[in-house]
């Protein structure tokens, strides 16, 4: 617990994003740096049951599409609980075109780790050089 709030303290901007490996829906584990390595990235902590994280998931997808040619990506990670039944319609219904991974029943401790254990979601922008722009 205490490793997880302390990761949490150091995650602002102009600090080093916090590296993890998740699955997707299929159950294929993916690792966050890897995904994002050498690109310009945003990564969406957002959950079904979040309509305010949805929504503004869903407003993403104009910027995703205009520059992901040129070195963004976005990185969904849904946090749900019990099964992921919501997350596979809710991706379905928004059409989010990006990787999304499943954070389930808060396993892995995502939220902690970027401080926000309590949210219902969030947004980091981290750049080419793994640091947090905002």
């Amino acid at each position: 617990w205490l490793q997880g709030w302390l990761a949490g303290c150091n995650t602002k901007v102009g600090g080093d994003y916090f590296d993890f490996t998740a699955p997707d829906l299929a159950g294929n584990d993916h690792t966050l740096s890897k995904e994002i390595a050498g690109r310009v990235a945003l990564i969406d902590l957002w959950g079904s049951w979040c309509a305010s994280c949805r929504k503004h998931s869903k407003e993403l997808i104009p910027l995703y599409d205009k520059y992901k040619d040129r070195g963004f990506t976005v990185v969904g990670v849904a946090r749900e609980y019990d099964n992921a039944d919501a997350m596979k319609t809710a991706i379905k219904r928004d059409g989010y075109p990006w990787l999304n991974l499943l954070e389930l029943d808060d396993r892995l401790g995502i939220w902690k780790r970027y401080g926000i254990g309590n949210a219902g979601g969030g947004r980091f922008l981290v750049g080419r050089d793994g640091k947090i722009l905002a």
